[in-house]
């Protein structure tokens, strides 16, 4: 039985990762590790588990695969590693200072760098050839982005891992790719639109105005769209890509204001 583990599984963004490798027959079964576990919803309830666990805790995701293998099997074929983001206040460092403290600089670095390699490092040698790893980084490590200064290096570094994990088992068979999303209007939105916009009542006002003004397709991306986008490139229909990033983002990486009629 093929099965994928996809870390932040449980809401937001990791769901929709979920729900689009099911929906593209890429596996059978779900295993979702993730430290605010939400209850599986009820049409995916027989295929999805979830596994409490920390992916910045290195003995306690050895402990937590080891019980998805013995679930599961000991091959997993899929490996999303989508856990990341940041918290409120995170956010508003940023906002309010040139400079993070060095404390909040690590955070974010643990959180959305080092997980990624702790992750990998316990699930990718469990994988046989035919295997796929996408990981999710973001537009923000491929631009420059002040606000968000240590998130958006440990999202380029997640860029820069994947490519270099893919030359490493690119001869045994597995393929190793990212996806970059844009602008979606998750809890780490959530929170940064309030630490952008001056409270929680104008995050969505302060994202709607971002995604008018940087977006030149004009709309906001969705976890469906990012979750199409890591099933086809953890499915056969990718066979052959490997190292690669693909941004989903309606254009913002182009780097150039949208024209406006």
């Amino acid at each position: 039985m093929e099965y994928a583990i996809v870390t932040g599984g449980a809401r937001g963004l990791g769901l929709g990762i979920v729900r689009a490798l099911l929906a593209d027959k890429v596996v059978e079964r779900i295993a979702v590790i993730d430290r605010a576990l939400a209850p599986v919803p009820a049409d995916l309830a027989d295929r999805v588990e979830g596994f409490n666990g920390d992916v910045t805790d290195e003995a306690q995701i050895r402990v937590v695969v080891d019980a998805i293998a013995a679930r599961f099997g000991p091959h997993p074929h899929v490996l999303c590693n989508n856990a990341g983001g940041g918290e409120s206040g995170w956010f508003e460092s940023g906002r309010d200072a040139e400079w993070h403290s060095v404390e909040i600089w690590r955070r974010y670095v643990e959180l959305n760098l080092n997980s990624v390699y702790l992750v990998s490092r316990e699930i990718v040698p469990r994988m046989v050839a035919g295997g796929a790893v996408c990981n999710t980084s973001s537009i923000a490590g491929m631009l420059a982005t002040p606000v968000l200064a240590a998130y958006a290096a440990a999202k380029a570094a997640v860029i820069s891992y994947t490519r270099t994990l893919a030359l490493q088992v690119g001869p045994k068979g597995i393929r190793v790719n990212a996806v970059a999303p844009g602008l979606i209007f998750t809890k780490v939105w959530e929170d940064l639109g309030a630490a952008i916009g001056g409270g929680a009542e104008r995050a969505r006002d302060t994202f709607d105005l971002t995604v008018r003004t940087l977006t030149p397709l004009g709309r906001e991306q969705t976890p469906e769209d990012i979750g199409k986008t890591v099933a086809f490139l953890c499915s056969d229909r990718a066979a052959n890509i490997t190292g690669q990033v693909v941004a989903v983002d309606g254009g913002i990486v182009l780097g150039r204001p949208p024209l406006r009629a």
